[in-house]
């Protein structure tokens, strides 16, 4: 996403990954309490209780159990990952749900933070945040950062616009000279400097990465031709067109094979990165996980084996 398992379905998040993709969260059944005061983030405060008849209550390490909530991490404007819809204050969003879900497993309600995309390592390293989950990309140098519990996976597509003006293609050496946009700290960095390499070894132009501070911007820079490329996700084109006016149209990326994205966890705090495996492994056997990608027709990013750290590059 991605980072961006490609980052509002608005799909407003690159997958950071490229996905960033490529980077991706509504107020569900955990106890978010839409109609309290608003945190500084702006999502609505949580309410507080850890509930000791949860399934898996007891494997939630007692520092948690005393606090009484979970401080998630997401930046929500990416459709139908983690969003805020128009006019609210909530977060909503697949990603939204699949926590809620997990952390009801756990007895844990969840308050939400909305952060953005590039302060989220720097929050999960100084253990500002609990988790976070954000369509964002696993990757080896993540890796030394945080882990990584990957639930999804997503593809790479390029948006361009209606028409293809700028004439891009699906290799690595389609894009020369093009100025491609991305959300700050998402991985699309990684594909551009592919493709810029490969186009200077073409004596062709390089591409030229545009960073922007969320995907509205992005989008918007796009759709008024400030920019001529975006990476998105393959799971949300059909939102990334409808938000903007059907002005946009997508190829494939041959040249990027599918990415896993995860929610992310410090790296000392394995007994509750520990607990989410085991409250993933329990929506996925009770149904829930397969019912809310369902809901979010979102079921191309199943991921039937899921697990921890598993990008090897």
């Amino acid at each position: 996403m991605l980072s961006h398992l490609t980052r509002k379905r608005s799909l407003r998040v690159v997958l950071g990954g490229t996905i960033a993709v490529l980077t991706l969260l509504g107020a569900t059944a955990c106890g978010v309490d839409t109609s309290s005061s608003a945190t500084q983030s702006g999502a609505p405060k949580a309410k507080t209780g850890y509930d000791s008849k949860a399934p898996l209550a007891k494997l939630v390490p007692e520092a948690y159990q005393k606090k009484g909530v979970l401080t998630v991490a997401t930046q929500p404007d990416f459709e139908p990952a983690n969003f805020t819809p128009a006019g609210t204050s909530g977060i909503k969003g697949y990603n939204v749900d699949l926590m809620e879900a997990m952390a009801k497993e756990l007895g844990l309600p969840v308050q939400w933070e909305k952060v953005p995309f590039d302060q989220i390592l720097i929050g999960m390293q100084s253990k500002k945040f609990d988790a976070a989950i954000a369509g964002m990309t696993d990757r080896k140098t993540r890796q030394a950062q945080v882990d990584f519990l990957d639930y999804q996976w997503a593809g790479t597509v390029f948006m361009v616009q209606k028409g293809n003006p700028k004439h891009v293609t699906s290799k690595v050496d389609g894009g020369c000279g093009i100025k491609i946009g991305d959300v700050k700290g998402s991985d699309a960095n990684r594909l551009v400097d592919q493709m810029a390499a490969a186009c200077v070894a073409a004596g062709k132009p390089a591409t030229e990465l545009v960073s922007f501070p969320n995907s509205s911007d992005k989008n918007l820079a796009l759709t008024s031709g400030r920019i001529d490329a975006i990476f998105w996700p393959d799971m949300a084109v059909s939102v990334i067109q409808r938000e903007t006016g059907n002005k946009l149209e997508s190829l494939p990326v041959d040249f990027e094979e599918k990415v896993y994205l995860g929610m992310t966890f410090n790296k000392e705090e394995t007994g509750l990165r520990d607990a989410f495996v085991k409250a993933l492994d329990a929506i996925h056997k009770n149904g829930e996980y397969d019912k809310i990608l369902k809901k979010w027709d979102v079921t191309v990013i199943d991921l039937k084996t899921p697990g921890l750290n598993l990008a090897v590059k």
